[in-house]
């Protein structure tokens, strides 16, 4: 019997043992459920969002996605958030995804709003960041434990909010351009002050490409050039970069953005893109970046 209950002790130690070394060893993913939670616009907007809270001390991460996407487009980077600790709010966009009930109870999808217009719908989705970052003000997360990233469209609207805010701690841009829907950035992007910023890029298409040198250069004359970091791909383009592989780097940059400048892959776009003509494809159907040429 003794021998017995040596072998059952031995065989509990064991297992705690076992458990303890597969756990995050600073507790970040522990005791932490994500929400499904609705933000409320100034504009009456409610869009569809999930929350996981953070980690004490650490950021909470703002997720805008790409223009015709939605929330999901960052999946492959939210169990890593929640493996650092992080916590996060994505949400749909108005008009995108669960986010397509207007506020006078009809429902309207991105396929009806304007591509022009300082005041179209598109620059509007400024005010669905700004609901956001309310929802967190009453969660208690502080501006300087706020990060925005936001992707093509988003990464516009990060950089503008972050320059009305600047008690922002940081942005990351993925894959940024001049004009998305005449939601502008290199004006905003001047105004954004010296703090962290943090450039995804892929290097394979030319117009992008040279968008990206571009407001690489304004950022570094803003921000001061040891505010700015850049990870450039091979290939790639707004939710493509959005993977498994970079999460790591990007949630490494946002715990030590004073890292020096990345550079991941540096060459010239590898071949020029047709450049269509303004506000249409070369499939007939309407360019959701009709203009570059605007600021």
């Amino acid at each position: 019997m003794k021998t017995e209950a040596t072998i059952r002790a031995a065989f509990v130690f064991f297992c705690a043992a076992l458990f303890s070394l597969a756990a995050p060893s600073n507790g970040a993913g522990q005791g932490r459920v994500e929400e499904r939670v609705t933000l409320t616009t100034d504009d009456g907007w409610n869009l569809s969002a999930r929350y996981l809270k953070a980690a004490d001390q650490s950021p909470t991460v703002v997720m805008i996605h790409a223009q015709k996407s939605d929330l999901t487009e960052w999946e492959p980077w939210l169990r890593q958030m929640n493996r650092y600790g992080f916590g996060y709010l994505v949400f749909d966009l108005r008009g995108h995804g669960n986010s397509f009930v207007m506020p006078d109870g009809s429902t309207t999808t991105w396929h009806s709003f304007s591509v022009s217009g300082s005041d179209n719908e598109y620059n509007k989705m400024l005010r669905d960041v700004e609901a956001a970052l309310v929802f967190l003000s009453t969660r208690s997360v502080p501006g300087d434990k706020t990060v925005l990233a936001g992707s093509v469209l988003g990464a516009n609207l990060a950089i503008k909010a972050a320059a009305i805010h600047p008690e922002i701690s940081m942005v990351i841009a993925v894959s940024p351009a001049l004009n998305v829907n005449d939601v502008l950035s290199v004006n905003p992007l001047r105004a954004y002050g010296r703090r962290p910023l943090l450039i995804l890029a892929g290097a394979d298409r030319e117009r992008q490409y040279t968008e990206f040198q571009i407001l690489h250069s304004t950022a570094k004359i803003a921000c001061g050039k040891g505010n700015v970091a850049v990870i450039v791909e091979a290939k790639g383009f707004g939710p493509q970069l959005i993977n498994k592989y970079t999460a790591r780097r990007v949630l490494d940059w946002i715990k030590n953005p004073r890292l020096p400048e990345i550079v991941e892959f540096s060459t010239a776009a590898a071949g020029p893109e047709p450049l269509n003509t303004p506000g249409t494809r070369t499939d007939g159907s309407e360019d959701e970046t009709p203009d570059y040429s605007q600021e």
